[in-house]
């Protein structure tokens, strides 16, 4: 081998190791709690609805007449929030990919151009 060779070798085996410490380095990082539940926040926002229910159910258990009638006033309002929950990034991913297929469909003789 000549020494050209050797040496782009050993930069390559260099550039492997800088980047799999650097994912080393990435994947620590991304192990820690705090993270975790910024990205669950990330990809399941939480649900104001299921707040909202959960305060309904406990009025509706409560012993008093009163606070039965907005317990189950606020669990059907739950079911109505449902409808407009946030979107999660699943939910923007499939949007996306659902619009490209959308895109990819048309072809120029579709759009009749006059000139």
């Amino acid at each position: 081998m000549h020494d050209k060779d050797l040496a782009g070798i050993q930069a390559r085996v260099e550039s492997l190791k800088r980047t799999s410490e650097d994912c080393v380095q990435v994947s620590r990082a991304l192990d820690s709690e705090e993270t975790a539940r910024s990205l669950r926040g990330l990809t399941r926002p939480q649900s104001l609805g299921g707040t909202v229910r959960k305060a309904g159910i406990a009025l509706a258990l409560a012993p008093e007449p009163f606070t039965t009638v907005v317990g189950v006033v606020m669990i059907a309002g739950s079911y109505a929030m449902k409808r407009r929950e946030p979107a999660s990034l699943g939910d923007l991913a499939e949007e996306a990919a659902k619009q490209l297929g959308d895109l990819s469909s048309l072809s120029l003789a579709d759009l009749s151009l006059s000139l």
